[in-house]
């Protein structure tokens, strides 16, 4: 979904330009500069640049991806009470329910209420996972759902994971938890957007492949899917500024399709374990 950004007051992860998410990363303007240059000189002098950081960040690639275990879905189970919640609601199993999630207090709210409710499975997707308030609560939620023996997969895009890696490294570390990266940078991982990217700048090709999804699955039965990352800014929680955005809280039919899009992504072999 495409998100409402006309009252923010600083570009989204998203929608910024590429010069943006350098200097918000903190990164020298040398760096930054190889977005901004216009005339083929200009990019030839940041290329230079780009390229003799690259040799002094020390470039590598990504080893073999080995150790990591296909898996999939789960099937409802008919003990879970979120199955029978879904079947007493579901006038046929081909159909589908949908249910707007437009206030980011109740979008937050219905995924916690889902992580603490799931007694089978949790599989999570998103582009932005943050190392703030509502990170570190969702992360909680789904550390406890793993305690009561749920199965979690949290598939999370490495673009933006410099400062939630230690979190994420964490939360894999307990039982039945398992957590993967999308298309992971191999080098610089403290550095920062900029950083990553100068330490794999030969492998550009494939680091500029992201994923997008927003997705939490309870149970195999009951989603929540739409525009918002899990961050503070995502949900009316930061003090500065934040998004405007949709969410979406479904059951029914479109939960296996979305089930199955997430088993795709999870076994991809552009996907590595933490």
């Amino acid at each position: 979904m495409v998100s409402d950004r006309s009252r923010i007051t600083r570009s989204s992860y998203e929608k910024e330009p590429a010069w943006t998410a350098y200097e918000r990363a903190g990164v020298p303007d040398a760096v930054a500069c190889f977005a901004r240059a216009r005339s083929p000189l200009g990019r030839l002098a940041a290329a230079t640049l780009l390229a003799a950081a690259a040799l002094l960040a020390g470039c590598g690639s990504l080893p073999t991806n080995v150790g990591k275990t296909d898996s999939l879905a789960i099937p409802p189970n008919p003990a879970s009470p979120l199955v029978k919640i879904a079947t007493v609601s579901s006038p046929s199993p081909e159909q589908t329910g949908v249910r707007l999630l437009p206030l980011g207090a109740y979008s937050l709210d219905t995924r916690i209420q889902l992580a603490q409710r799931a007694s089978t499975s949790l599989d999570v997707q998103y582009y932005v996972f943050e190392n703030d308030a509502t990170g570190r609560l969702l992360m909680t939620a789904l550390r406890d759902a793993s305690l009561r023996g749920v199965r979690v997969r949290l598939l999370v895009d490495d673009l933006y994971t410099t400062h939630s890696d230690p979190l994420l490294r964490g939360l894999a570390s307990f039982p039945n938890i398992e957590v993967r990266l999308f298309n992971p940078f191999c080098c610089a991982r403290e550095a920062g957007v900029a950083g990553r990217y100068a330490a794999s700048i030969f492998d550009f090709g494939r680091l500029n492949h992201r994923m997008h999804n927003k997705m939490f699955i309870a149970d195999g039965v009951m989603a929540v899917a739409g525009g918002r990352n899990i961050a503070d800014e995502y949900f009316l929680r930061a003090a500065d500024a934040n998004f405007v955005d949709m969410d979406a809280f479904v059951m029914g039919a479109v939960v296996r399709s979305m089930s199955a899009i997430f088993d795709r992504y999870w076994n991809s072999e552009v996907v590595y374990p933490i």
